[in-house]
């Protein structure tokens, strides 16, 4: 009873916290407009979330396996997304939006260390990956319904008054945080460089890759689509339609990976998703590329879950939020350094969004080759 009520509390929560992964990408399109800014320019605002979060995660991680401060830094976390989404809205600059991104950054280097943990804490070995992987389902939710309640509030106000309003999902998670989630007892040894072995350092490298072909994809798609015709909220819709993909192909990952091993899924989904990005960029109508774009979704979906498992199975001395803030949050950085990169590359081809998504399709390819060098787990 307790293990099921942990683990729906969590996909709620997992939900929340990956609901505000979108809202910025969704947005995007209006706050370049609102500031004149170019490509280049507007992907600081999600560079500066992820490389904030990046370089939190595996800090806060240590600190909460040693003080055992899980829940209260969850809680904290989601107070900081409703600061910074109240934040955002009250923007009147280009400077007030990049002290909102470092906010969400802030707000999302406090989740999935510590999700990681309680998960395998109160789970087996044989059981984890599924239970990651329904937990998984939860970041399916936060990413269909993300782009789904922006649209609706962009499509009855403007962008600051709907940023305000995005406040208050991370206000009921931090209810249910503090009221339903327990405290593992399990403390974490000294030593925060102890946990960083040479397996981890190297997952790390593979999930870096792999999430700056996710992410960058999801970040740029909207524009994408706008830049095709489709209405701001047309966009959205049609991300959230790729996003929903995560809800059979996160506990489908899990799954799988407790029984073939978790390399050899992440070597099939990266393959997967290299090959699905060049279908992506050769679809003879944007009706083909809808539909690939789902197909994208659903390989780089199945991944997260199993990523997480993989470094708590790795981490040294109870160290699981530790191992997993450095997996998760150090292949943050290196997601985020894909960002302006890729802003650059489309600057560079006249606002065409198609070769920097031939560019992430190379970097998919390098992340199944390195996958093969991880240890049989």
């Amino acid at each position: 009873m307790l293990r099921r009520r942990i683990l729906i509390s969590l996909v709620g929560c997992h939900a929340t916290n990956d609901f505000y992964n979108l809202v910025i990408p969704i947005m995007l399109p209006a706050i370049r407009d609102s500031f004149g800014l170019s490509y280049s320019a507007v992907a600081v605002v999600p560079f500066l979330t992820q490389a904030t979060s990046a370089v939190l995660q595996p800090t806060l991680g240590y600190v909460a396996d040693r003080r055992a401060l899980r829940r209260v830094l969850m809680a904290l976390g989601f107070l900081a997304f409703a600061l910074a989404m109240i934040g955002l809205g009250l923007s009147q600059t280009y400077l007030a939006v990049l002290v909102a991104a470092v906010c969400l950054g802030v707000a999302g280097s406090t989740y999935h260390p510590q999700s990681a943990t309680l998960l395998a804490y109160f789970f087996d070995k044989k059981a984890r990956g599924f239970a990651q992987g329904i937990h998984g389902m939860g970041n399916a939710a936060g990413f269909v319904l993300g782009p789904v309640v922006v649209s609706f509030l962009l499509s009855r106000m403007d962008w600051h008054r709907a940023a305000i309003w995005l406040a208050l999902p991370a206000l009921v998670a931090v209810i249910v945080v503090l009221r339903l989630l327990v405290e593992p007892s399990s403390q974490g040894k000294q030593g925060l460089l102890a946990g960083i072995t040479r397996p981890l350092a190297l997952l790390t490298i593979v999930n870096g890759l792999a999430l700056a072909t996710s992410s960058t994809f999801t970040t740029w798609l909207p524009s994408y689509y706008v830049s095709h015709g489709y209405t701001l909220a047309g966009s959205a819709i049609l991300t959230a339609l790729m996003s929903g993909s995560a809800f059979v192909a996160q506990p489908l990952g899990g799954a799988i990976s407790d029984r073939v091993g978790r390399r050899g899924l992440l070597v099939y989904a990266l393959i997967g998703t290299c090959v699905s990005l060049v279908l992506f960029l050769l679809a003879p109508s944007i009706v083909w590329a809808i539909g690939l774009s789902v197909v994208v979704g659903f390989w780089s979906s199945l991944m997260p879950p199993v990523m997480m498992v993989y470094a708590s199975e790795l981490a040294a001395g109870e160290r699981t939020g530790t191992a997993v803030g450095v997996v998760w949050g150090l292949g943050t950085t290196i997601s985020a350094l894909a960002l302006p990169a890729t802003g650059k590359v489309i600057d560079a081809a006249g606002g065409q969004i198609g070769p920097a998504y031939a560019a992430l399709a190379v970097v998919a390819a390098l992340a199944a080759l390195l996958a093969l060098r991880l240890p049989r787990a």
